[in-house]
């Protein structure tokens, strides 16, 4: 158990995906990744930071899968690691791009922000100066010129904020994010569908041939929408290179590394105390 618990810190320390965010079913699917961390088929996904803090591990199966030598089963125990695999790598993939995603759409959501909270605020200083200019006996020529610089202000800013397109680059990336989470979704349905399989007992003194038949049912339509996936993922993937260059991938990558370790941080200082 310690040698175990050791592996999976040593996986926190080299954790690459930075994942912000603990969904729900996520524990589900590390649980499902551990299960499987001993056989043949290597898996990139990472052990969540509440699994190695509270010493939780969930016992592997695939000794108790190596103790049924049915060639039934034997492929479908091969089967349904490629599915858990391909699920995973896709699912880790498509959440980097979604957290970088996440990131650039906070930076333009605060220019935006900026921009059109002085507007307003300019807006409503020069009416009321304009207002105000008989009962403080404020000089004509100072309200004039107040109110010509703040329309200047107003129509400079705004001009500039529609020549980079940062309303439609916003409108884009918002979407994009939408559909990176539907597709997040679909996987982890997926994953739920597979979960139960994981478990040997559903074996024990059943007809293998019968349970292989009931288990190529599920394998085929699998199949059948992972083609549709991939297929989603390689026009997300598309946009995605279209509105990131490299440049913002580097810079919103370090960021995410950045705070994924000060949320890692927090996280151990709040469970120590």
């Amino acid at each position: 158990m310690d040698n175990e618990n050791n592996e999976n810190n040593l996986i926190i320390n080299n954790d690459v995906s930075g994942n912000n965010t603990l969904p729900s079913n996520s524990i589900q699917h590390t649980k499902i990744d551990l299960e499987f961390k001993s056989s043949s088929v290597p898996t990139n996904e990472n052990v969540y930071v509440e699994d190695v803090i509270s010493n939780k591990t969930t016992p592997s199966i695939i000794d108790d899968y190596s103790n049924n030598g049915s060639k039934e089963f034997i492929i479908f125990k091969n089967e349904l690691e490629s599915l858990i695999k391909n699920n995973l790598y896709i699912l880790k993939e498509c959440k980097s791009n979604k957290r970088l995603l996440d990131i650039k759409y906070a930076e333009l959501n605060k220019k935006i922000s900026y921009i059109q909270i002085s507007v307003i605020v300019f807006s409503t200083l020069s009416g009321f100066l304009q207002s105000t200019k008989e009962y403080f006996s404020t000089p004509v020529s100072v309200v004039s010129v107040t109110g010509i610089a703040i329309s200047t202000y107003i129509s400079l800013i705004l001009s500039v904020s529609k020549y980079y397109k940062l309303d439609e680059n916003k409108e884009a990336i918002h979407n994009l994010r939408e559909k990176y989470g539907s597709l997040h979704n679909k996987i982890e349905f997926r994953m739920d569908i597979l979960g139960p399989y994981t478990n040997y007992k559903l074996w024990e003194h059943k007809d293998p041939i019968e349970k292989f038949n009931e288990w190529n049912k599920i394998k085929e339509q699998m199949e059948i929408e992972y083609i549709s996936l991939i297929e989603t993922k390689q026009t997300l993937t598309t946009e995605f290179e279209s509105i990131m260059d490299s440049k913002s991938r580097n810079k919103n990558y370090i960021k995410d590394k950045q705070l994924v370790l000060h949320n890692r941080k927090q996280l151990i200082e709040t469970l120590s105390e």
